[in-house]
């Protein structure tokens, strides 16, 4: 692990590589002692800020989505006959 010298001071860099997790998406992990210093846990809203210009990702702690405010999903579309699911 490496100090960024373009970083503020107690940012530190760490390589990481791109997993393939479908055929549509990529996923990078992050280093547990990150997550743990963010107090970040697991289910956590993040947003994903894109800047393409200068190539970076930035990654922050999002709001929590109030979920009475959505509709619930019709299960049995999700459904075979047998009410197995199809995938």
């Amino acid at each position: 692990m490496e100090r960024d010298p373009s970083c503020p001071a107690r940012a530190e860099a760490e390589n990481r590589k791109l997993i393939k997790f479908s055929n549509y998406s990529l996923c990078v992990t992050l280093p547990k002692w990150v997550i743990k210093e963010l107090k970040w846990g697991k289910g956590d809203v993040v947003k994903m800020l894109v800047d393409s210009k200068k190539g970076e990702i930035l990654i922050k702690k999002g709001v929590a989505v109030n979920h009475k405010n959505f509709k619930s999903t019709d299960t049995k579309k999700s459904a075979t006959k047998d009410g197995k699911a199809r995938w």
